[in-house]
């Protein structure tokens, strides 16, 4: 058991739920290794340029991208 499934059975998040249902699923753990592999990029690109401000900027863009990309799609009923 990893720390993340700990804290979830220690604060009592509900796993039934659909969101929680969808982090389980092929297709969010591909698109998990796509956001890794686009925060290794980053990481290494905000390395090369050692701004901060650039640093910054794009850690705030890559968190954005990250929460956009892992969202469910929503399925039209």
């Amino acid at each position: 058991m990893n720390i993340i499934e700990s804290l979830i059975r220690i604060l009592g998040i509900p796993q039934n739920t659909e969101e929680f249902k969808w982090t389980r699923t092929q297709t969010y753990k591909r698109k998990m290794e796509w956001v890794k592999n686009f925060w290794i990029a980053g990481g290494m690109i905000m390395l090369i340029v050692a701004q901060p401000a650039f640093i910054l900027v794009t850690s705030f863009f890559l968190t954005f991208l990250s929460f956009a990309f892992l969202e469910k799609e929503q399925q039209d009923s």
